[in-house]
């Protein structure tokens, strides 16, 4: 490789860590987000609430009717 190339290489290293920093905000803030809904919904429901499906990835179950 020339030294031109391997420079070329590392620009391209540096922008994509930069895109995963910010793509890494993105999804912490959306974590918070998620784990105060969570939260709120728990509160809400008390006994009724169940984290089984968000354990496993599938979200809360949507009332069609509401």
């Amino acid at each position: 490789m020339t030294p031109k190339e391997i420079n070329d290489l590392k620009k391209l290293h540096n922008q994509y860590q930069e895109e995963g920093q910010k793509v890494y905000a993105l999804v912490m803030d959306l974590h918070e987000k998620c784990m105060n809904l969570q939260k709120e919904i728990q509160e809400a429901e008390g006994d009724d609430y169940d984290p089984i499906p968000l354990i496993f990835g599938a979200g809360f179950w949507i009332d069609p009717d509401l």
